[in-house]
């Protein structure tokens, strides 16, 4: 073929390849303020606000939610350093609000991702309910890595974004502390001067009243040194530092795990409690998201996997795995050897039976239960009830993508 056939080879499919991302772009805009909206809704989920049971921690805020869809979807249309700019911006807003609201940066990261996962999924949903004419599967790879491109760089800003905020809260922290600090330490120089100024007269330097002034602001300061500059009170993520709701970190993996859970066939119950205190979530949501996949990998249709919550003594709770089948929910060896290595790492205990019992540290919970009858409604029974969760299991494929949850 000539080189001028090539030229123009090139040119029809730039042209094809142009009109399939201003198809799309001109769809997902017309959707944005829907998929901000829904976005905005699963987002206060998944970065656990609904545990404050406060409407004082809206974020994301509906206009940032909205711009940081809208930056999204402009991956389809314009890549340009104002566009990149706008993206940042948005993204640094977002990670500094999440901050300000008490979420961790691992759920921040994690709500941002469904955040893209929405935007991916509208834009596949809008390909297939009305093609597009012309446009190759290239063009439709590209479309997509234009999009995870976009989105990496806006989990780069919403980083930055919160470890920005988290720092300047840290510099007032220590700002404050030091001034705290500083005042008793002046009243012990003043008096240890005052005591060796052989200008005062002897007698005045060997006034009790000083010595007792010295004693003390010396231990204010070693109060203040064990209250604010202790083990427990190191910086954590923020969610530590609050009391969380064992079912909303729960019922916030079943989510993750929705789609695998429709494709086999099996139904996720999770028992309604309200337990709650201060405990590593990351490191349990990572340890139930494989568990659960592990299971799900054994299980077969039509079972089902009950997932409940007890106290254990010793301030600790246990969380239990049964399935409704004649095998263990686990028996894989290579499976249970790699969670129980995973559990360590993260300071729990994994006992692999049938129910697979996880027991972890729980503090400064009150312990409440609520049951809830299957009808959603509370009622007066045994604390076996369970909320349902298998209405619709198409639900939990949708609602990775914004879509309502019924699970």
């Amino acid at each position: 073929m000539s080189q001028a056939g090539d030229e123009s080879r090139r040119a029809d499919s730039a042209r094809v390849a142009g009109a399939l991302q201003a198809a799309l772009h001109a769809a997902l805009s017309a959707q944005a303020a829907d998929l901000a909206a829904r976005w905005r809704i699963q987002s206060r989920k998944i970065l656990l606000l609904e545990s404050l049971q406060s409407d004082d921690h809206p974020a994301p805020a509906p206009e940032v939610a909205l711009e940081l869809t809208n930056e999204l979807i402009a991956a389809l249309a314009v890549s340009d350093e104002e566009s990149e700019a706008a993206l940042i911006a948005a993204g640094l807003q977002f990670g500094a609000e999440a901050f300000a609201c008490g979420a961790s940066l691992h759920h921040t990261v994690k709500a941002l991702n469904v955040l893209i996962a929405m935007v991916m999924h509208a834009s596949q949903k809008t390909a297939a309910d009305d093609p597009p004419s012309g446009g190759s599967v290239a063009d439709g790879i590209w479309l997509a890595r234009a999009l995870e491109g976009r989105g990496g760089l806006l989990s780069l800003a919403v980083i930055r974004g919160y470890t920005q905020a988290q720092g300047d809260a840290l510099r007032d922290q220590f700002r404050h502390l030091r001034h705290d600090l500083r005042n008793p330490l002046g009243t012990i120089k003043s008096v240890l001067a005052l005591m060796d100024d052989e200008s005062v007269p002897a007698e005045a330097r060997a006034n009790a009243n000083f010595r007792a002034m010295a004693k003390r602001n010396a231990r204010s300061l070693e109060e203040m040194i064990a209250d604010r500059l202790g083990d427990t009170t190191v910086a954590m993520p923020a969610t530590v530092d609050r009391d969380v709701s064992l079912q909303d970190v729960a019922e916030s993996v079943r989510h993750g795990v929705g789609n695998e859970a429709e494709r086999r066939g099996v139904t996720i119950l999770i028992d309604a409690t309200e337990l709650r205190g201060r405990f590593d979530v990351p490191g349990l949501e990572l340890l139930l998201q494989v568990v659960f996949e592990a299971a799900l990998q054994e299980s077969h249709a039509g079972e089902e996997m009950h997932l409940t919550f007890d106290e254990a003594g010793e301030g600790r709770v246990a969380i239990c795995l049964s399935h409704n089948s004649s095998h263990p929910p686990i028996e894989r060896r290579s499976a249970l050897d790699r969670l129980a290595t995973l559990a360590r790492r993260i300071g729990t205990s994994v006992t692999f039976a049938d129910p697979i019992v996880i027991s972890l540290p729980l503090h400064g919970n009150d312990r409440k239960t609520r049951v809830v009858a299957r009808d959603g409604m509370p009622e007066e029974a045994s604390e076996s009830a369970v909320v349902e969760t298998s209405h619709n299991l198409r639900s939990s494929r949708e609602d990775d993508h914004g879509q309502a949850s019924v699970l």
